[in-house]
């Protein structure tokens, strides 16, 4: 488990290599000094899901999450040399700021889960109808 979860104002990188091959990711592997996807699996299914799932469009893309996986920004490649002080760190919007303090954590996990479920249920509620609606 990571040492430092749960420590205010510290965070985790974890790189996710787009490399096409496993020696090009070593490359530049050698040069971090933090944790990494395997490059198997970036190259394959799970790094094009969070490609998508996170609208990389150019690389490199630096992309910050909260404690709970809810993004915080999806340009912090951009926000870094804006603000080299980093007097903005995060970078949250002002309402996720407002939702941080004044919920708690355990509360915004148990809502998140329940919504996810609710979008799970509805997906396939309405994938059902569309292939429904298509064999008619």
């Amino acid at each position: 488990m990571n040492a430092r979860r749960g420590k205010k104002d510290e965070f985790e990188i974890i790189w996710v290599s787009r490399c096409r091959d496993v020696d090009s990711f070593g490359q530049y592997f050698t040069h971090m000094k933090w944790l990494a996807l395997p490059p198997q699996e970036a190259m394959g299914q799970r790094g094009q899901y969070l490609g998508e799932k996170f609208k990389v469009k150019s690389i490199p893309t630096l992309v910050l999450l909260d404690e709970i996986g809810n993004v915080i920004t999806l340009d912090g490649r951009n926000k870094i040399p804006m603000d080299k002080a980093g007097v903005g760190f995060p970078w949250r919007s002002p309402m996720s700021v407002l939702v941080s303090t004044l919920f708690p954590r355990s509360l915004r996990l148990l809502v998140k889960s329940q919504i996810a479920g609710v979008l799970e249920k509805a997906k396939a509620v309405l994938g059902g109808a569309a292939r429904g609606a298509a064999a008619r």
